[in-house]
């Protein structure tokens, strides 16, 4: 790794440890911080009965609480935010990017809700890492890369599996995409017949568990109180069915967080809203860059795509119930998955301008031997 990359690494890291000091000694005279408090109180296990290695919220009591032991109550946090920078370097270490590409990625990742939520003791924290570790993974297979860490990444998986289950959905949509289109060496028109299917598979499953999936959204407004902070009224799921009619505008509701009237409600709404619209545009920006030049290559990557909206189109759809009732909700559980998807749309946007510009190149040598 280049002087500037170790650079660019070191302040990150820098950032994140005086996100920690905000979010500790300024930030929760104002806003509840989560479970933080309680975690390295531990008091969940003072009452719970689980067991700490199949429960997320017993095992965050377990460590923080540890961690409090040894090394006192503000500094308990570090070791969520050194676990939270591994599993973003173990993903982007795997992204081959210039200095300026990885300054650029580091930005979009030192946001300041993003920032906050994963710097201090919390399951945001805990899911940036072991999600940073399966997207290394995704990574290196996609890459072709031999040199995989099998046991970290087990272990990811089994965070994953007790700390958020339902994005185990999206991931192994993915991992299946991927594994049909290169055993089957599909060519464009192959992907794009895949990638018809992956969505006729998901809607008949969401058909054919509808009824429970009904019965569930039913039972989620008894769990947000509407005396707490910004609760909204359950207007959405009202009939039966509404959570897959609504779900288009919920999941980007509980993505972005605050409506636009609640934005200019309160100040932490307002930059919440300003920064969910700042991520909006610079996806959009790069989605109308790459639009410009399959346009004028005339060559679209049906594949990237496909490996891109497996998994996203499923994550955003298991986090909006937990969303859409609550704009604090949805802020802080956003950034369990927030760089998992940022950095995955960057991987596939940093290969796909290398794929076009291969292209290019191929193309210009081509028609110069030709007319010489």
């Amino acid at each position: 790794m280049s002087f500037t990359a170790n650079r660019a690494w070191f302040f990150f890291s820098l950032l994140k440890i005086s996100y920690m000091l905000v979010a500790v000694f300024i930030l929760s005279n104002y806003i509840p911080l989560g479970d933080t408090k309680a975690y390295i109180e531990g008091v969940h296990s003072n009452v719970g009965r689980e067991n700490w290695l199949l429960s997320s919220t017993m095992m965050m009591d377990f460590f923080a609480s540890s961690f409090n032991k040894l090394l006192g109550s503000t500094l308990a946090n570090l070791p969520f935010v050194l676990l939270s920078i591994y599993g973003l370097y173990y993903a982007i270490s795997r992204i081959t990017l210039t200095k300026k590409q990885l300054i650029l990625l580091l930005a979009l990742l030192s946001l300041p809700s993003f920032g906050v939520w994963t710097s201090i003791a919390s399951k945001e924290a805990v899911s940036v890492f072991y999600l940073g570790i399966i997207l290394g993974f995704i990574i290196d297979l996609i890459k072709n890369n031999p040199k995989k860490n099998l046991l970290l990444v087990c272990v990811a998986f089994y965070l994953c599996s007790v700390f958020k289950p339902q994005y185990l959905i999206g991931i192994s949509a993915l991992l299946v995409y991927f594994y049909v289109a290169k055993i089957f060496s599909l060519k464009a028109f192959g992907k794009v017949i895949l990638l018809m299917l992956f969505f006729v598979c998901s809607f008949l499953v969401l058909y054919l568990f509808r009824s429970e999936i009904n019965e569930l959204s039913f039972i989620m407004p008894n769990h947000f109180r509407l005396d707490a902070g910004s609760t909204r009224e359950n207007t959405i799921w009202v009939d039966d069915f509404d959570v897959f009619w609504n779900a288009p505008y919920g999941m980007y509701i509980a993505f972005v967080g605050p409506t636009v009237a609640e934005a200019f409600s309160k100040p932490t709404h307002l930059v919440a809203w300003l920064e969910s619209m700042f991520i909006l545009v610079v996806f959009f920006i790069a989605l109308l860059k790459l639009s410009m030049i399959s346009y004028k290559t005339g060559r679209l990557n049906v594949y990237f795509g496909g490996l891109f909206l497996t998994v996203t189109l499923w994550i955003l759809f298991v986090h909006y119930p937990f969303g859409v009732l609550n704009p604090g909700s949805a802020i802080r559980y956003r950034e369990g998955f927030y760089s998992f998807l940022v950095i995955l749309f960057y991987f596939l946007y940093i290969e796909s301008l290398n794929r076009y510009s291969g292209f290019v190149k191929y193309n210009a040598s081509s028609n110069k031997a030709k007319y010489n």
